[in-house]
């Protein structure tokens, strides 16, 4: 199936512009013309020529710089320069330009016609049947006109110059020139309607797939909601481990307090006052432990919350995402269902046309409705090319997004690490299992049972929350 093939014509002339449009269009050939370069360029960035036909004095002297402006737009299309007269500057420089020709425009433009149709089809052979008559048939024609004007054998009158006959020429003329119009224009309406059809199964094609890659994200949103619930599950263990750090520090510092009481108390026979320093220096030293670890756990927490709520922010932008997701799949839905039910349109019209052709027309009526149905298709396809990349941008959103995860799920698991490291490093401390005077198997002197200084927790502050931990994973 060949395409009709889209020619740009720039000329500043407007009467030579209407008869280049009016010879190659009658020649099957799709044109845009203008007498200006501005608007050509703006229509060569959204449409694609296979010609340009480009006045050499377009701007009213020969210059060069609209063709370097359309190469830049299509560095594909050949380029024609018309010109006045041929002039050897213009065709050296269009030679170096790489112009595929240059032509004169003169009052005969059949040259011009074979030139085009040579560049634009180049397989086919040109025809010369019509435009000269051989040798012999001129011979012919005067040895018959010779007869019809001679006297002697009486044939004084021309029997091909007679009124009915010339009606009868001019009326079957007319009929073959309408016939061969219908024809041609009807050739041009199967082959756009071809390529319409064409270009609507790609676009069902494109929709299938991406209903395809739309059901892929699908699935990783439920992969990055099943991460989601693990990053909560672990952030609500640390919660609770914290919680019980700080009744374990509570329960230190009570313990701190009562020891400070009793070491108040000497007793006849207790400990000496240097055994007590050195137990209150240990304490001192265990107690700067603490303290530097609950200031470590507190900014771990404060970054574990700021974490927290970077995850929720990420949640809920991620949400709105997948709503937006949701409503640009709805719109495509409709619009498939909008081209398919235009291409079932197309269907219906295109069997009501064939069925009724002996005795209807054609449903394009002229030039303007291919025209028309062309622009519409070319909508339609720029509208499917935006879509596509909205939705690539998209994809490539989530992906981040799931790449973002899973280095705050290594982060966690980093942090847990280094939790586990130091609960290792703890355990080689010195943990008190009573106060400093249970080695002497009684009472302090003035402390009762009811006062007793209670027995020190012989966990760290790292166990508890391993064994939380270790609840929480299963382990």
């Amino acid at each position: 199936m060949n395409l009709v093939k889209k020619i740009l014509i720039v000329h500043g002339d407007a009467k030579m512009k209407r008869r280049l449009v009016l010879l190659l269009a009658d020649a099957g050939y799709d044109i845009r013309s203008f007498t200006q370069g501005d608007p050509a360029l703006e229509t060569g960035r959204v449409e694609w020529f296979d010609l340009a036909l480009v006045d050499a004095y377009l701007t009213g002297k020969a210059d060069f710089e609209f063709v370097e402006a359309l190469k830049k737009v299509q560095p594909t299309v050949p380029v024609v320069m018309l010109v006045p007269q041929l002039e050897l500057p213009i065709i050296v420089k269009g030679i170096r330009m790489g112009l595929s020709d240059v032509l004169p425009t003169s009052n005969d433009l059949r040259p011009l016609l074979r030139r085009v149709n040579n560049l634009l089809n180049p397989s086919q052979q040109p025809s010369t049947e019509g435009e000269s008559l051989s040798v012999a048939e001129l011979a012919d024609a005067e040895a018959v006109l010779q007869v019809l004007g001679n006297p002697e054998i009486g044939q004084t009158v021309d029997p091909f110059n007679t009124p009915d006959f010339r009606q009868e020429l001019l009326r079957g003329a007319k009929e073959r020139a309408q016939l061969e119009s219908k024809v041609e224009r009807l050739a041009h309406e199967k082959a756009a309607l071809e390529a319409e059809m064409k270009t609507f199964v790609t676009q069902n094609a494109d929709a299938a797939r991406m209903q395809t890659e739309f059901k892929d994200l699908r699935t990783q949103r439920e992969v990055a909601a099943a991460a989601q619930v693990m990053i909560d599950q672990k952030a609500r263990a640390l919660a609770e481990a914290r919680s019980e750090l700080a009744r374990e520090r509570n329960t230190l510092e009570e313990e701190r307090k009562r020891l400070a009481e009793s070491a108040k108390i000497v007793a006849p026979g207790g400990k000496t006052a240097e055994e007590l320093a050195t137990e209150k220096t240990e304490l001192e030293a265990l107690r700067t432990k603490l303290t530097v670890e609950e200031t470590r756990l507190r900014e771990e927490a404060s970054r574990q919350q700021h974490e927290a709520t970077q995850i929720a922010q990420e949640r809920r932008r991620w949400h709105e995402d997948l709503d937006l997701l949701r409503e640009q799949e709805t719109n495509l839905r409709e619009y498939e269902a909008r081209l398919r039910q235009l291409q079932a349109q197309l269907e219906a019209d295109r069997v009501l046309w064939f069925s009724s052709r002996p005795v209807s027309r054609s449903p394009f009526q002229d030039d303007a409705a291919v025209k028309a149905a062309w622009e519409k298709l070319q909508r339609a396809t720029d509208l499917l090319e935006a879509e596509r990349a909205v939705f690539r941008d998209e994809r490539m959103a989530m992906r981040e997004l799931e790449s973002d995860i899973k280095r705050r799920e290594t982060k966690l698991e980093e942090t847990e690490g280094r939790l586990s490291e130091q609960e290792k490093r703890m355990r080689g401390m010195p943990v008190l299992s009573s106060t400093p005077f249970a080695t002497t198997g009684g009472t302090p002197p003035g402390v009762t049972p009811a006062n007793k200084p209670l027995k020190m927790i012989s966990r760290t502050p790292f166990e508890m929350a391993k064994s939380l931990l270790g609840r929480k994973d299963g382990t």
